[in-house]
């Protein structure tokens, strides 16, 4: 089942993003359990949020009305074996690619469920153990 990473979650709460149509649906192939969202995304959807000046407040109210929309099941958690796929793509792929943090981690996630990432970012082409679809 691909797996969706953060630019869907910020594509979902802004609407003026260039990718909030395709992210609406992305959603319903989320909530019927085509697609699968990484919770690695959650994570750095809410440090973007921060490093941005967003209020506590803010920060919670985005992530109630992530939760009242994104189903519990379709959230892929982070275990032990994806870090440590993690590090192994970091190892690799960390010189050539710009911020791979957490990209290495939702590709980690994706490796681990059957190699699909869904996204917008093209440096995600670049990784040999995933296939990447368009958001």
């Amino acid at each position: 089942m691909p797996v969706l990473e953060t630019d869907f979650l910020k594509g979902m709460i802004d609407p003026k993003d260039r990718l909030h149509q395709r992210c609406l649906r992305a959603l319903r192939r989320l909530k019927t359990r085509e697609w699968d969202v990484s919770s690695t995304a959650f994570l750095e959807l809410d440090l973007i949020l921060k490093g941005s000046g967003a209020s506590h407040a803010d920060r919670a109210s985005i992530f109630v009305a992530l939760r009242a929309e994104i189903p519990k099941d379709s959230i892929l958690g982070l275990t032990h074996d994806g870090i440590g796929r993690a590090i192994d793509l970091q190892s690799k792929y960390g010189a050539r690619i710009e911020k791979f943090y957490f990209d290495s981690l939702h590709v980690a996630t994706a490796i681990l469920l059957d190699g699909v990432i869904v996204s917008s970012d093209v440096s995600f082409d670049q990784i040999e153990e995933v296939e990447r679809i368009s958001i």
